[in-house]
């Protein structure tokens, strides 16, 4: 096996558990050193320097954005996401780092008007814009989510897909700047955690599905879906500095 040895990619998470997700595992497979930062207990960022990393990938969490003086390492987060991606930095934001990427660019985030969360698996519709760009074929797929909030694009951004429910679901801010609403790094671990370890919900939630529903879904859905990450990164230049290893699984 060749190794070439790339940079490494700074992974931000804003959870407690760190996530043995998708998206990290296969960047490891193709080579990349990973170093994970959680800002939320009190680790700082590196500086946003775009020639000391191969890229960033921020993740989701439980923090709004709407509610960021009660977190005010989110605005810290901000700030380090516009000087990276202005910079050159090469980026991938799933859920509330999607959010932070709009957000870092002039765009914004908001509630949905009847309380419509989205939890579990829902129909993805890429717009022209996304088959345009060679992001989505024209064909719809079931992605996974988790989230009540939704992304307030920047003005002259285009949303590359959208949900029944949240019209702006991918977007780019550079070739190299991508963000999601939904979660395409999830596992079948993860869903396990997020359904059984969350708090119950004390009532009904508008637009959630149950939750016994998550893992039957993973299983028919993930396979493409995963597919689909995978030319993701290629597409924003994650590509494989290894020879001779199996993509992750």
């Amino acid at each position: 096996m060749v190794v070439l040895f790339p940079k490494p990619v700074l992974l931000v998470t804003h959870s407690v558990r760190m996530p043995r997700d998708y998206i990290s595992g296969l960047l490891r497979a193709r080579g990349y050193p990973t170093i994970w930062v959680r800002p939320f207990l009190g680790q700082p960022l590196p500086p946003p320097d775009p020639e000391a990393y191969s890229g960033a990938v921020f993740y989701g969490g439980p923090q709004l954005l709407t509610e960021i003086d009660a977190d005010p390492f989110l605005q810290d987060e901000i700030n380090w996401v516009r000087a990276f991606v202005e910079g050159g930095g090469r980026y991938l934001g799933l859920c509330l780092g999607g959010q932070i990427l709009a957000k870092a660019f002039g765009g914004d985030v908001y509630d949905h008007k009847d309380d419509v969360h989205e939890r579990g698996y829902y129909r993805l519709d890429p717009t022209p814009a996304g088959v345009e760009a060679g992001l989505f074929s024209k064909n719809s797929m079931q992605v996974y989510h988790w989230h009540r909030q939704g992304i307030e694009l920047p003005d002259g951004v285009r949303s590359f897909a959208a949900s029944e429910h949240f019209p702006n679901q991918a977007f780019k801010i550079t070739d190299i700047a991508l963000g999601t609403q939904f979660h395409p790094e999830i596992t079948d671990a993860m869903i396990e955690t997020w359904t059984t370890l969350a708090e119950p919900d004390p009532a009904p939630i508008p637009g959630a599905r149950c939750r016994s529903s998550h893992r039957r879904d993973f299983a028919e859905h993930h396979s493409e879906v995963q597919l689909w990450a995978k030319a993701m990164l290629d597409d924003l230049g994650f590509r494989s500095h290894t020879t001779g290893t199996s993509a992750a699984r």
